[in-house]
């Protein structure tokens, strides 16, 4: 591992600067949370929309006006279905003109949508309506494009944590939201300057992409062999690249010149059943609870022992320095062992969350009536929940569908496959909805039995990808039937 670092700086080096965009999809997680509930929000976008008092606009949550609570919700709806629709497009831009302009197109996008929602004025609803399917729009073209650029361009040996990077830049992007909202939160304006801070990093990026290489893989498909020699030279700071150029060509040539249609990717029984997998794997990442966790943690905890800000931050603390060396491991122990344990332990936490729970409150969820005990083995074991995704189910769920698909169809299915996480997310915005129903034990058993099952689905149906050149991924999913194809092109000795 450690000679693979070494002899690849640049590679590295082009992939972190890449990852930049995994920034404002993590800060702009981390901020919506906190800009809803800051003074100056309340003022331009609460206070007087519908009549409503101060008063009622800081009510607690189980008091606060309806046309409010829409109005939060929508801010987020809207948001996924840019997302949704941001990944969908990258599939087509990506595939037409390039990684580098879809990443490019991505940052421009969120910044767009930045500039759109700063100058909302007071009670301009349906402008920041109109800036959340922006800055969503964005983020879902970043959340495709960066894993596919990742995976295209690291070396074998260290692709699992360089396409990982994504999910390490988001926790850092989290992480500063937190710190920035916690600065700001009671300064005037203090949401525009939050949100305005995001900016940064979609500037970055579009100031810096189309100064690192283009995809080999996409090059050699788009314009040839002699334009891809060019490029993976400069990736690998090396002339000897005539293995992996070979490679390359000779899964493009199997795969032939017709270009894939998005038919295909139900047609072929191989890509069909790939497709699945990492649908199935990005459906139950957003199952796990991870985003309601971040979303409602902050309240439950506030409610149980009046420090929901600080267990917010201990949680967030957890997540960034779990993915640190979640990065490492990845490439060390591999993508499936790794799902497979992070699973375990993300029922492990929730169960035990919902038993503290269970034996400790006595009320509802308008009143918790929870011991300081029960209080905070909550605590603990949702950060053993977050340790446990953080390791595994953030990073992977994003790694190993940019891996599974041949060239030739890889920018559509990853599209489709990241549409599925923001579709499911979108859904997962209705949980506060079963909190009458199920109450917070309810809800942690609910996330518990879903963990399990994503446990399952990983062990019946997730083939180890660690250490394969992206052309002999395909062999994992062949079956007797599907079309021929030539043998691994990987030196066992590397593998």
């Amino acid at each position: 591992m450690q000679s693979a670092f070494r002899n690849n700086k640049y590679a590295v080096g082009v992939c972190a600067f890449s990852s930049l965009g995994g920034i404002f999809f993590g800060y702009d997680n981390g901020v919506a949370g906190g800009v809803m509930v800051m003074p100056s929000f309340l003022s331009d976008f609460c206070i007087g929309y519908g009549g409503n008092t101060l008063d009622a606009c800081n009510a607690a949550s189980a008091n606060l006006p309806t046309n409010w609570l829409n109005f939060t919700t929508l801010y987020n709806v809207f948001y996924y279905i840019g997302c949704m629709f941001g990944a969908v497009a990258g599939g087509y831009t990506a595939d037409k003109h390039g990684r580098r302009l879809t990443i490019f197109s991505a940052a421009l996008f969120y910044a767009v949508g930045a500039v759109v929602l700063l100058s909302s004025g007071h009670g301009q609803h349906t402008q920041v309506f109109i800036a959340r399917i922006i800055q969503g729009f964005g983020v879902g073209n970043a959340t495709f494009s960066l894993p596919v650029f990742a995976a295209e361009m690291a070396p074998k040996e260290l692709r699992g944590m360089l396409s990982g990077l994504m999910q390490m830049a988001c926790v850092i992007g989290i992480m500063l939201a937190g710190i920035i909202n916690a600065a700001i939160q009671d300064v005037s304006q203090g949401w525009r300057i939050t949100v305005g801070c995001g900016l940064i990093f979609p500037i970055v990026v579009m100031a810096g992409i189309f100064f690192v290489p283009e995809s080999p893989r996409w090059t050699y498909k788009a314009r040839g062999r002699d334009s891809a020699s060019v490029q993976l030279k400069k990736l690998r700071k090396s002339d000897n690249i005539t293995q992996e150029l070979n490679a390359i060509g000779n899964v493009l040539e199997e795969e032939g010149s017709t270009k894939a249609s998005w038919m295909d990717l139900w047609t072929d029984s191989s890509i069909r059943r790939r497709l699945l997998i990492a649908m199935g794997l990005q459906v139950l990442q957003q199952a796990t609870g991870v985003n309601a966790v971040f979303a409602y943690g902050g309240q439950i905890f506030k409610d149980v022992l009046g420090l929901g800000i600080i267990c917010l931050l201990m949680i967030q603390i957890v997540n960034f320095v779990s993915t640190i060396p979640a990065m490492y491991w990845v490439d060390h122990y591999g993508r499936r062992r790794l799902l497979l344990i992070g699973g375990v332990g993300m029922v492990i936490g929730h169960l035990v969350s919902a038993i503290s729970f269970t034996a400790g409150c006595s009320g509802n969820t308008v009143s918790l009536g929870c011991s300081k005990e029960a209080g905070w083995v909550m605590v603990v074991f949702t950060m053993v929940f977050i340790f446990s995704f953080a390791i595994s189910w953030g990073p992977i769920c994003w790694i190993y569908p940019a891996e599974i698909f041949p060239m030739n169809i890889r920018a559509k299915a990853v599209s489709i496959s990241t549409t599925t996480n923001w579709a499911m997310g979108a859904l997962m915005i209705g949980i506060p909805k079963l909190f009458p129903y199920l109450n917070i034990n309810g809800v942690f058993f609910l996330f518990c039995s879903l963990c399990g099952i994503g446990t399952a689905f990983v062990y019946f149906k997730c083939p180890e990808t660690k250490g394969l050149l992206l052309e002999d991924i395909e062999h994992l999913f062949q079956r007797p039937g599907d079309h021929y194809v030539q043998g691994p092109k990987t030196p066992r000795d590397s593998v």
